[in-house]
């Protein structure tokens, strides 16, 4: 006879009522019972020791039409928190979100890229900070979800490889364990492919994201979860070598996706006319005016950006493409070309079937770092 587990289904029943309670504005005890199939019994005692740890409060009578009035409970919506945190080759990026997804603060701070060691520290007095504002005492942090452009392993909170970063085999996690709340590491377009996929979830159950930063990287979700590969390093499209001999890429090779296609391949292409420009945002102004040479860079760059997604299309067969990154203000309004690209001559590509779309989020993979952790609070396991 298989031994119950009292202490598992206790946490189980606490949790699905919890993520109810987060998902209603107010409702009574009776209700959750009845919408949970759970004995009114175990729901209060529940509610109870919510209530006793600050997390669910009172707040009003119900209508009643006989008898005596049910109390209506709600959740308290800075009960908890999350924390996001993206580690970018430019700047550390911190985002604070109560239980419900509301955003406290966001903060970002410029670094040198001079060392992970240096970048760990102006972490720790971020988040030393940020909750000092707050006044959010350690205990009321869910976690903490931390954003990396490159290969981790995440189920020991490592980053394998990090070139952006200059890092290698470093255990990310362990320098956060100080804290005494879940730390989970991982992927930046895997986070960004998350995040969307929490939000279409209705919709989609597989999707690609295609992250345009200083790198190239993809986000696969398959059947809803993230998927990694058999040693984590699954969705590197921009290591994938498109022209033998090609352009140098910052991993060290030569021809990879990501030389020709990542925010600084375009900035890069568009000086070999003899320009200079440093930031994205520069060749942005250029685009509004109609610089004849951006548009014959564009026109090469979603020439080349396009056909890899469109090979994509073949390898995973997608219900959505969305793209995101630092790009985003440009393709947005070239979308309807870099769809024709994708499109075109793609025998086993069904437009009505396979949608392609500019992300509607600015920083896809800090949002996604801070609901992960949330997400993983609420998850049965």
């Amino acid at each position: 006879m298989m031994e119950v587990n009292h202490s598992k289904i206790k946490e189980t029943n606490r949790k699905k009522i919890i993520k109810l309670l987060l998902e209603k504005d107010e409702i009574t005890k009776l209700d959750i019972s009845r919408s949970l199939d759970i004995s009114i019994t175990t729901v209060s005692t529940n509610i109870t020791e919510l209530k006793e740890e600050g997390i669910v409060e009172d707040v009003r009578p119900m209508e009643s039409t006989g008898g005596r009035k049910a109390m209506a409970i709600k959740l308290k919506e800075n009960c908890s928190y999350a924390l996001g945190i993206a580690l970018t080759p430019k700047h550390v990026k911190l985002l604070l979100i109560n239980v419900k997804n509301k955003e406290i603060e966001k903060i970002k701070v410029r670094h040198n890229n001079d060392g992970i060691d240096h970048i760990v520290n102006l972490v720790k007095e971020n988040i030393s900070d940020i909750l000092k504002n707050h006044n959010i005492d350690e205990k009321q942090l869910l976690g903490i979800g931390i954003s990396v452009p490159g290969t981790v392993d995440s189920d020991n909170g490592i980053i394998k490889r990090c070139y952006l970063l200059n890092v290698n085999n470093v255990n990310l996690k362990e320098q956060f364990e100080y804290l005494n709340v879940p730390i989970y590491i991982e992927n930046e377009a895997n986070l960004s492919a998350y995040y969307e996929y929490l939000n279409k979830k209705d919709l989609v159950d597989n999707l690609l994201y295609v992250s345009i930063t200083d790198g190239l990287g993809l986000g696969i979700i398959i059947n809803g979860n993230i998927y990694k590969g058999s040693s984590n390093c699954a969705g590197e499209m921009g290591h994938m070598k498109i022209k033998i001999g090609g352009k140098l890429c910052k991993c060290g090779a030569k021809g990879c996706f990501e030389a020709y296609t990542s925010k600084n391949a375009l900035i890069d292409a568009y000086n070999e006319s003899g320009n200079s420009i440093n930031e994205i945002e520069e060749f942005e102004d250029l685009y509004n005016i109609n610089d004849e040479n951006i548009k014959k860079v564009l026109t090469e760059y979603i020439d080349i950006l396009g056909a890899g997604i469109s090979n994509l299309t073949m390898l995973f067969d997608p219900k959505i493409i969305v793209i995101g990154g630092e790009i985003n203000n440009i393709l947005i309004n070239e979308i309807d070309n870099l769809k024709n690209i994708i499109y075109k001559d793609n025998l086993f590509l069904d437009e009505s079937i396979c949608k392609v779309e500019i992300t509607k989020f600015k920083e896809s993979y800090l949002l996604g770092a801070a609901r992960f952790v949330i997400e993983e609070f609420l998850r049965i396991k």
